[in-house]
């Protein structure tokens, strides 16, 4: 009788400590989990994204790593990934739902996201190894680095202008804990903004009427001014919110 006792105790302790490295690798999704590629919670139902995510855990607090999924060709699932989103040349890894590799989507040797027709709309984050944006953005400041359109592969970079004699591009936000916004250019600008989880919402407006000769300052305002809820992402010093059906970006650079 003990010796059944004993075995059924030592199966149990197998069982329990099955049950926690289970729960250990389980990878859990930005919100709730996505029915994709035909599993209801592809992190940890499809086995290679499984390890991919787990080896993104291994670089936490290394490097900045993300995967996304995506629909393409109107009606195919697939994902975008990358191990490193503050280097602007690496680009994204295009794979279909058994991690074949399709492409190359953005840096310096890929192509944008019309090249595989993928719908920039669907592209939406499932997990990240970095913080939550809501916690990391506020009450700092984040200067405009640069337009990204995704479909086009394209860069532009705002022209710089003088402003009391500096040499400077000078387009910044800056998000309060309250609610508030201010932000800086040609002109002075405020504002208020919402987030909700990944998503964000702004409202913008000028407290001067200074004319904006070099057309940066507008373009940020047309592409943020009492937008639509857009997306953002946050990885450590950078930070992106996307506009136009997720088609374009501004990137911006923490400067405090």
């Amino acid at each position: 009788m003990k010796r059944y006792t004993l075995i059924t105790l030592s199966a149990l302790l197998c069982l329990s400590v099955l049950s926690s490295c289970r729960k250990q690798d389980r990878i859990l999704p930005i919100g709730e989990a996505v029915c994709h590629c035909g599993v209801d919670d592809p992190l940890n139902d499809l086995h290679w994204l499984h390890e991919l995510a787990l080896r993104y855990e291994s670089l936490r607090g290394k490097q900045f790593a993300s995967i996304s999924i995506c629909t393409y060709d109107s009606a195919n699932q697939g994902f975008l990934y990358t191990e490193c989103e503050e280097c602007p040349d690496f680009g994204q890894a295009f794979v279909d739902c058994q991690g074949h590799t399709l492409g190359l989507v953005g840096g310096f040797a890929g192509t944008p996201l019309s090249a595989y027709n993928i719908d920039p709309a669907s592209v939406r984050v499932i997990y990240r190894n970095y913080p939550d944006t809501a916690a990391t953005i506020t009450n700092k400041t984040w200067q405009l680095v640069h337009f990204y359109d995704r479909e086009t592969n394209t860069t532009e970079l705002p022209i710089r202008h003088h402003l009391n004699g500096d040499d400077t591009i000078a387009f910044w936000l800056r998000f309060y804990a309250d609610g508030t916004l201010q932000g800086g250019g040609i002109n002075h600008l405020n504002g208020t903004y919402s987030l909700v989880g990944d998503h964000i919402n702004i409202h913008i407006g000028c407290a001067t009427e200074i004319y904006d000769a070099t057309g940066w300052e507008d373009r940020m305002l047309n592409a943020l001014k009492d937008a639509t809820i857009c997306d953002i992402d946050y990885y450590g010093k950078y930070m992106r919110i996307y506009y136009d059906y997720n088609r374009k970006y501004l990137a911006f650079e923490r400067t405090d």
